[in-house]
Order: structure tokens, then C-alpha cells, then sequence
């Protein structure tokens, strides 16, 4: 929509708000608003609670889906969400499905062929709390793996697969805050939350090797010692990427570069050898977390460039 300036004495310069915005947040005369710059925009936000989301859904038809989709709504930000279904036992379902990463939603209405979900738990915790825990959960995940797996302790792998469902659970709340309007600039929003789901697919990466690695018969496998150490370079990836986050430095940017074509290159040889199946599974892994992590430089690029370039 547009508004027209008003000149006010000198240099003051006023814009009304629309009714229909001011009427709903309940905004009242001489109520203080937050006002902040974000770049080419002003954004205007009320002190008073957010309104509430609802929404309504079918899953009759889902199937195996049923789960995603209600993450899904509660990843978009919807606070009520109303579930109908044509067979009682999906209601079953549903509740299997607020068991996982939907944290704070809770069914609290249930009818024959339907029942309502709501978020019932306060504020979010904050964005950055929450994305340092997904990346102090993924330097466990990997460096923990190496060590298992260069110690031949695959039993213990089969532990820090279960680490992948916390990570789940803070990247869904990390995603839930960006699209519910937390206070982040509309700007960065695009390049952090691709950051949190390529961080929750490295960590789907790493519970793909524990799972994997955890059953095999420890007595007759013996991974090649090169393998390991691609594996170990690839894995460490993790690691160089949540330090440069967290502190720029043009160095790490670039070594980061040149370890995932490191990786690349040594597979690639190691893929000309005869190896086991174990040895050329952990390469494939190898050549997917460097590809992986070097492609999150794209996105953090976005979010810190503009502070960087001189």
C-alpha cells in the first residue's frame, strides 16, 4: 500500500498507519511503537502480543506425509492449527507427530473426525542461542565419529546417531522463529535460514555413518588408514565453518576452499584402488560433508560481506 508524507513544521516528516494494521495490534493514542532502519525500509512493530495464527488441514490423504506437513505448519509460524481426518485412528497419528520436532505444540480439542492442535509454550528462546547449540551438537557428531571410527569403537557410533534428533528439534524452532517475524532483518533471513537447514542435513549426514557404521562385524572390519584421515579432513570442515561464523577471517574462508577440494581430489584416487565396500562408503560421506559445508560460504557471504569488504 502507499502513504503519503506529511510536513510538519521544518524538517518533520509524518506517515499515517493503516487502520486495518493499527486496529488489529491495538494500537491506541500515544502508545510507543518500535520503530527501527533496515536499509531501504522502516520497519514499524507493536509491544503488544503477536496475533495469533490459524490455520486448517485435511490429512485423510497423507499418508506417510502426515508428520511433515504438521511440521511444516509449525515451522511457518501457525499457533492453531485444526486437523480433520475421515478414519479415528489417524487422530493416533497426529499425536505421534508432536512427539518429535514440533516442540510446544500440543493437541488440546479431539472430536470424532477432527481435533486442534496449539502452540502452548511462551516465547521462543532466542535465534542465536539455538543455532550455537545446532553447531556445538554437529563438532560432537563428527569429531566424536572419527574417533570411534579410527578406534574401531562402532558400538559407540550408534549413540551419536541420536544426536541428529536434537538437532532437528533446534533447527525447526530456528526455522519457526525466522518465519514467524522474529526480530531479524528481512534481508538475512533468506541466507540464515538456508544456514539452519543445511546444518540439520549435516547432521542427517552423520547419523547416516553412525547408523551405518554401528552394525557392521567390528571383528573383520578394518577401514583404510588414508580413508579415515579424508574422512577426518572432510569432517573437521564442520568445525573451521563454526569458527568463521562466529569470527570472520578471510584465511579460514579460504582454507576452507582448498580442504574440500582436498577431499575431492583424494577420494577421487582413493576411488581408482581396490578398497572395501566400508572405505568407499566412508568417501562417499567424505565428499558429501566438504561439498556440504562449502556451499554454507554462500550463504554466510550474504550475511557478512557488507562488514567485510573494505
Amino acid at each position: 500500500m502507499k502513504r503519503k508524507v506529511i510536513q510538519i513544521a521544518g524538517s518533520t516528516q509524518l506517515v499515517s498507519l493503516p487502520r486495518k494494521w493499527a486496529k488489529a495490534h491495538n494500537i491506541s493514542r500515544g502508545q510507543e511503537i518500535d520503530v527501527e532502519e533496515d536499509g531501504d525500509r522502516i520497519v514499524i512493530a507493536s509491544n503488544n502480543a503477536p496475533l495469533s495464527e490459524t490455520a486448517e488441514v485435511n490429512i485423510s490423504q497423507l499418508g506417510q506425509m502426515i508428520n511433515r506437513v504438521i511440521g511444516a505448519y509449525y515451522r511457518k509460524g501457525v499457533d492453531e492449527l485444526k486437523v480433520s481426518y475421515d478414519r479415528p485412528e489417524l487422530a493416533e497419528t497426529v499425536h505421534e507427530s508432536l512427539g518429535h520436532d514440533t516442540v510446544g505444540f500440543e493437541m488440546l480439542e479431539q472430536g470424532r473426525d477432527y481435533c486442534v492442535v496449539k502452540y502452548v509454550t511462551g516465547s521462543l528462546e532466542e535465534f542465536d542461542s539455538l543455532l550455537r547449540r545446532m553447531f556445538m551438537l554437529l563438532n560432537s557428531m563428527s569429531e566424536e565419529s572419527v574417533k570411534a571410527l579410527k578406534l574401531g569403537e562402532y558400538k559407540h557410533l550408534k549413540n551419536l546417531a541420536l544426536l541428529e534428533e536434537a538437532n532437528n528439534k533446534f533447527a525447526t524452532i530456528c526455522k519457526r522463529f525466522l518465519n514467524k517475524g522474529g526480530r531479524v532483518s528481512h534481508k538475512l533471513v533468506g541466507p540464515l535460514y538456508h544456514i539452519v537447514e543445511e546444518l540439520e542435513k549435516l547432521a542427517d549426514e552423520f547419523k547416516y555413518v553412525c547408523q551405518h557404521y554401528s552394525v557392521l562385524d567390528s571383528g573383520n572390519l578394518k577401514l583404510n588408514k588414508g580413508v579415515l584421515d579424508t574422512f577426518a579432513l572432510a569432517s573437521g570442515l564442520i568445525r573451521d565453518f563454526y569458527e568463521l561464523y562466529y569470527k570472520f577471517d578471510k584465511d579460514k574462508l579460504v582454507a576452507i576452499k582448498e580442504k574440500r577440494v582436498k577431499v575431492i581430489d583424494e577420494a577421487h584416487d582413493f576411488y581408482k584402488r581396490k578398497l572395501s565396500h566400508a572405505d568407499y562408503w566412508l568417501l562417499h560421506h567424505s565428499v558429501v560433508l566438504a561439498n556440504s559445508v562449502f556451499e554454507l560460504t554462500d550463504a554466510y557471504l550474504v550475511l557478512t560481506l557488507p562488514q567485510h569488504t573494505r
